[in-house]
């Protein structure tokens, strides 16, 4: 992500690892502490301690999917720590997502003829998706389908992941298989909550400037959900941007886009301040 958006050149940047995933993984640590109320608490606080660390009035916050929502969730609760919001990909109303997901998924194998994925999709069709078992037979589907990231499979994405692993400054290899471990328990942790998650029963206003980034092709975060969600939401101020070709990870379908946007909206913002 460094290298592919190189904002570090021209800003402090953070990298957080959600409580149980990456780095932040332990043995022992209790499950029921992983859910969105302590999640929101848990980025407020580091936020807090990031702006005291490097003596910063504000933080601008940039959220990736579930990472999105949680995000939001944080800016409505403690807005005086934000100077701006940018939501991609967002995860809103995910029983609807997950069944707009497996239609997406049915009409692509159909028409590829791919017997296997049908008869998977069938399966995953009869139940809640609420355990990483599950959760991950269904992100191959999706991104082997081109509903993930357009033009890679899910095997790609991993190694892909798995190789920024090794080569990151911030991670040690032992550190590998302590995020891989992390990875599970916080989705076995978190999957039941995320389940009946619905932002619309939740959030109404938010008063930070938000951004939303969203992706035409994406099937994981339906675009026409998050469209009607940035026409429901209340908000100081707020954009809409559409990534024509991307799926779920604009940021990585188009990184030179998406860090010139970041950067001028974010110079932008501080102009305002002034």
């Amino acid at each position: 992500m460094e290298e592919l958006l190189d904002l570090e050149k021209s800003h402090l940047v953070a990298y957080w690892d959600q409580r149980g995933c990456g780095k932040s993984f332990q043995r022992g640590m209790d499950p029921k502490t992983i859910n969105f109320a302590q999640l929101t608490d848990d980025l407020i606080v580091c936020t807090q301690f990031l702006l005291s660390q490097y003596k910063k009035n504000k933080a601008v916050l940039v959220g990736y999917s579930i990472g999105a929502t949680i995000s939001l969730m944080a800016a409505v609760k403690n807005k005086n720590l934000f100077r701006q919001l940018f939501l991609v990909g967002i995860d809103i109303d995910i029983p609807f997502a997950n069944k707009y997901a497996l239609k997406f998924a049915m009409h692509r194998a159909q028409s590829l003829n791919n017997k296997k994925f049908v008869k998977q999709i069938k399966q995953l069709e009869e139940t809640s998706i609420i355990n990483a078992k599950q959760f991950q037979k269904w992100a191959k589907i999706l991104t082997d389908l081109g509903g993930m990231k357009t033009g890679s499979s899910y095997n790609q994405l991993l190694m892909s992941t798995m190789k920024n692993l090794i080569f990151t400054r911030a991670y040690r290899l032992s550190d590998i298989l302590k995020t891989l471990k992390g990875m599970q328990f916080s989705q076995n942790a978190l999957l039941p909550e995320m389940d009946t998650l619905n932002l619309y029963n939740k959030i109404k206003r938010v008063d930070v400037p938000v951004y939303f980034i969203q992706g035409k092709l994406d099937a994981v975060a339906p675009f026409d959900v998050a469209v009607n969600f940035y026409n429901y939401l209340q908000a100081e101020h707020k954009t809409f941007v559409e990534f024509e070709r991307s799926a779920h990870m604009p940021h990585y379908e188009g990184p030179k886009r998406f860090s010139d946007l970041l950067k001028k909206t974010i110079a932008n913002g501080t102009r305002r301040q002034l």
